[in-house]
């Protein structure tokens, strides 16, 4: 610990501002760059200093030329430096791939212009970073790989080696040139004492110590000892400060780096994971039944669960940093549900019991939000209220800590109704506002008693139906009493499934068949789809990738009401719909759909979907 005393200033100047510290109820987006220490990572790469040079090079050497792209000219993305730090923090400061980069290709790190886009046929939409493109000497592109959000040594490595026309040697997920028992000891063994894990740390050079100090932090890290983890990074960073993971440990320390965002993991993956699938690190089809996701899926959850029982990876911001503990929330909450539904089913992990009790403490504690800040506020308490309504359902021995905090955020959802009778998270909008509903609906099939709650319910429905138009479109913003409607059928792949089955679910007057609802929302989805991990609005009708497995839970939650009802065509889309789901599998069995809400949130959303298409 003493290794780390003279950091400390130095780290703790680079963390956010917490929210206290803040104007209250502010849209200020704090975003801390990197100190000089982490902002060295991937910098001891030779990288060419533009694309025409790196291409004179790569001809004159006969190298292909690696070429990352950060971002490209015109992209709306954002957080670009912040995927980017992701980027630089891992595959480019992998001991495991240095070699292969410095020896085999040539290096360029460039966001091209327009230009160069057009001549390389990069486009906002199609090529979504992060990415890299090959090119061999002649100029001529050997292969591009774009949407990467899943960080894994060997799949990195097989991308790199399949362009030399050569396979890879190793499929294991170790990032370091050490891999060893003692490494892999280190990385994954929980039963290891701290006096074991001194001994296998002093064993070696100066290399495989610097290496086997971040296999021990990030093993420590996911097994739920972050403060052993910042030890072992501090260590890493003041006994070996020249060394690549040097940076790395850095960033991390900085809440920059892929392993404390979730994305960077280092499981050892089936051989067929490895093969590209055009959609970057998205997996190709097939690679995991459904058992298989479920069951990497909640190992993955249960990883990135933190000492509280909350999950900490997104940093989603739009509404002011002030909103990012009630993100935060909010995304607990929806990977608590994964974790519920993965109990149902039967899915066996020997961590499942001990993280929903965690998780359970965290939801109820409302110390974990910051209520003064009201943009996405609400969200802590929808999906509160309808992960802790079905854990009323599934576990019912547990009513006696439940009920109190059902009926508390019940209250608090009736407080932060808004006079018209809509919700809003960073503004009123129908869709916060079906999720008012829905919540509501929850709370009461749970029979958890909220005084005044009817009339909510009638001024909520109002106002949805508000933002309605005449073809059954919901609006993106809210609509005024007196107002006139208008939108666009094709944005509704989410909003209108939602919107109906609000409405539906109060059998409210006005209300459409549930099944147009459902039958529009996959009529448009081509709209939708390029969107995933798109962390802007796209160009085509305020779609992005916060509201890819937001839209897509919607449609199949609406499917589901149908099945229920007895539709059989209804089970027969939630049949189509499980393995829509299955097929955005991540290669390591995950599942994102934007880098800011994070992989924890998109996990939990997919598990919860296709929980829907189960039962």
């Amino acid at each position: 610990m003493r290794a780390l005393l003279p950091l400390l200033p130095l780290l703790l100047l680079s963390l956010p501002a917490p929210a206290w510290a803040l104007p209250q109820n502010s849209g200020e987006r704090i975003r801390v760059a990197p100190t000089p220490a982490a902002a060295r990572a991937g910098q001891h790469l030779p990288w060419q200093p533009s694309l025409e040079a790196a291409l004179e090079v790569a001809a004159a050497e006969e190298r292909p030329l690696l070429w990352y792209v950060p971002t490209l000219a015109g992209s709306f993305m954002d957080r670009k430096p912040e995927i980017d730090r992701v980027q630089l923090a891992g595959p480019y400061s992998w001991p495991r791939l240095d070699a292969l980069l410095r020896e085999e290709f040539i290096l360029l790190r460039h966001a091209p212009d327009r230009a160069e886009c057009e001549r390389h046929g990069i486009q906002r939409y199609g090529f979504v970073e992060p990415g890299f493109i090959v090119l061999g000497p002649d100029g001529t592109e050997l292969a591009r790989h774009a949407e990467l959000t899943t960080l894994h040594p060997a799949w990195f490595e097989a991308r790199l080696l399949e362009v030399l026309g050569r396979e890879a040697s190793r499929a294991d997920g170790l990032p370091t040139l050490r891999h060893d028992e003692a490494a892999l000891r280190l990385l994954r063994d929980p039963e290891l004492t701290a006096e074991e894990r001194e001994a296998l740390l002093a064993a070696g050079e100066d290399n495989a110590r610097a290496e086997g100090l971040h296999l021990a932090a990030a093993g420590a890290f996911w097994r739920g000892d972050e403060e052993a983890a910042r030890v072992l990074w501090g260590r890493l960073l003041a006994e070996f400060p020249e060394h690549s993971l040097a940076a790395k440990a850095a960033m991390e320390l900085e809440g920059h780096g892929g392993v404390v965002r979730g994305q960077e993991v280092y499981e050892d993956l089936p051989a067929e994971a490895l093969a590209a699938s055009g959609h970057g690190s998205r997996c190709a089809e097939g690679v995991y039944s459904l058992d298989q996701a479920w069951q990497r899926s909640v190992a993955y959850l249960l990883a990135m669960q933190r000492e509280d029982g909350g999950w900490k990876d997104s940093i989603y911001d739009f509404g002011g940093t002030d909103g990012l503990p009630n993100v935060q929330v909010a995304v607990s909450a929806i990977a608590a549900r994964g974790l519920l539904e993965a109990q149902q089913r039967g899915v066996e992990h020997p961590g499942l019991e001990a993280g929903l009790r965690r998780a359970l403490r965290f939801l109820l504690d409302e110390g974990n939000l910051n209520r003064e800040d009201s943009d996405e506020l609400i969200w802590a308490y929808t999906y509160r209220a309808q992960t802790l309504a079905r854990w009323l359902e599934l576990l019912p021995e547990d009513a006696e800590a439940v009920r109190p905090g059902l009926l508390f955020i019940g209250q608090r959802l009736l407080e932060e109704q808004k006079e018209d009778g809509s919700w809003a998270h960073e503004y009123s909008n129908p869709f916060v506002t079906a999720e008012g509903l829905l919540a509501l609906r929850a709370l009461r099939d749970a029979r958890v008693e909220v005084p005044g709650l009817g009339a909510a319910v009638a001024r909520g429905t109002a106002a949805l139906l508000r933002c309605r138009t005449e073809e059954g479109a919901y609006t993106y913003g809210n609509v005024r009493e007196g107002r006139r409607a208008r939108a666009q059928v094709e944005g509704g792949v989410g909003r209108i499934p939602r919107g109906e089955l609000a409405l539906h679910a109060w059998s409210a007057e006005g209300a459409r068949p549930l099944a147009e609802a459902v039958a529009a929302s996959l009529a448009h989805e081509e709209h939708l789809l390029p969107a995933q991990k798109y962390d802007d609005h796209t160009r085509s009708f305020a779609y992005g990738g916060f509201f890819f497995f937001y839209d897509l839970q919607a449609r199949t939650q609406a499917m589901r009401a149908l099945a229920d009802e007895g539709s059989s065509a209804a089970r027969a889309q939630l049949a189509e719909q499980r393995a829509q789901v299955l097929s955005f599998v991540e290669i390591d069995g995950a599942f994102i759909d934007s880098h800011e809400i994070g992989r924890c949130y998109g996990t939990g959303m997919a598990l919860w979907s296709l929980a829907l298409t189960e039962r």
